[in-house]
């Protein structure tokens, strides 16, 4: 895995996304790999925000709250923009040198790049994770409650990254299909 723990959570978390993003047209190659092209001076710019004690700002940023989707690229950029204006133009820098008109352009793709990745890797392999979504579409909140908080907590979790997978366009998948080799690279660092 990944040293960086603000580029491992984008890692970690790419099956999560809002269904606003699914509603946009397919991905397209040019988007996809503008995106990669961003990766690695991305993942810098996060060694950096590391190193100057800001990860732990962002990863607290990037998880959901109840009710919440998650689409971490998309938060990650909306926490800089609000509460580090100067990394916020950094990340814009870099984005824009890939040809994204702004770190939320940037952020759209990236989301739904890894999202429609770790769709294609719950397909291959663990198809469960996406049963487990259809079958618990309309799970009575109540039975949640019966839980420990903690062990609430992560089926909700769950439960989200499940839903998230099955709603995954097939157009995304099939045009992420391509770049899973280079993915696998970029997300085993």
């Amino acid at each position: 895995m990944h040293r960086n723990p603000l580029f491992r959570l984008f890692a970690l978390w790419l099956m999560l996304c809002s269904p606003a993003v699914m509603a946009a047209g397919a991905l397209q190659s040019t988007q996809i790999e503008a995106y990669l092209a961003t990766l690695d001076e991305v993942q810098r710019f996060g060694e950096r925000l590391q190193a100057a004690g800001k990860g732990r700002f962002l990863e607290r940023e990037i998880l959901p709250r109840s009710g919440e989707s998650f689409d971490p690229h998309r938060r990650a950029v909306m926490a800089l923009q609000r509460e580090a204006a100067a990394d916020h133009r950094e990340l814009a820098g870099i984005v824009q040198q890939q040809g994204f008109t702004s770190p939320d352009s940037w952020a759209l793709v990236g989301d739904r790049v890894v999202l429609a990745y770790g769709a294609i890797k719950a397909e291959a392999e663990s198809p469960e994770i996406l049963q487990l979504a259809q079958q618990l579409q309309g799970l009575d909140p109540q039975l949640l409650q019966l839980m420990p908080a903690d062990q609430r907590a992560q089926m909700q979790q769950a439960l989200v990254i499940a839903q998230a997978l099955s709603r995954v366009p097939d157009a995304d998948k099939h045009n992420v299909r391509p770049y899973i080799a280079r993915l696998d690279r970029v997300f085993s660092q």
